[in-house]
């Protein structure tokens, strides 16, 4: 994650605070140690459970765990993750989530092809319960073979969409 630009400070500066916040917050976040020296000065005390800028209900059920990686590790997480249309973090969360459970996680592309080849099949559902409403009644449905071969082809994609997205799935972590 980059670090956000304090503008007027060296980086000497940054580094000595980062020094300073690490002994007084025990971090070295110098936008801790801020509002840390803020609150003193309203003589209020910091509340480090509160997080201001997200749902502080699945803040408490999610734990923050720091990895070192190689570059070459880094860009292939980069490369995939970008196919993938996730985030490095994300895919890594996908990861340790296929290694504990068994099952990978599907990305947004693989969630994309599976919604559309549903709607894809309830299309095609429809029309096959119409079909089936007017053979019921005794009508012949003037339904044509040419009809008929649309369908399959239809139903030929879906099955090829879902099939794609399962195949990509388990190639995801290979």
């Amino acid at each position: 994650m980059s670090q956000p630009k304090i503008y007027g400070l060296t980086p000497e500066v940054v580094e000595k605070l980062k020094q300073i916040a690490l002994s007084k917050t025990g971090k070295p976040s110098i936008s801790k140690l801020a509002k840390t020296l803020l609150l003193e000065q309203l003589n209020l005390e910091p509340k480090d459970n509160v997080n201001n800028y997200s749902n502080a209900d699945s803040q408490r059920n999610k734990k923050r765990l720091e990895i070192q990686i190689n570059n070459d590790q880094l860009e292939y997480l980069n490369a995939v993750s970008g196919q993938h249309l996730m985030t490095s973090n994300a895919f890594v969360v996908d990861i340790i989530n296929h290694y504990i459970t068994g099952h990978p996680t599907l990305s947004n592309n693989e969630m994309q092809a599976l919604y559309q080849s549903n709607y894809q099949l309830l299309r095609i559902g429809r029309n096959l319960n119409q079909i089936a409403r007017q053979l019921n009644i005794g009508e012949s449905g003037g339904i044509t073979t040419d009809e008929i071969q649309k369908l399959r082809t239809l139903i030929e994609k879906h099955t090829e969409s879902v099939s794609e997205v399962i195949q990509a799935s388990r190639r995801k972590f290979e």
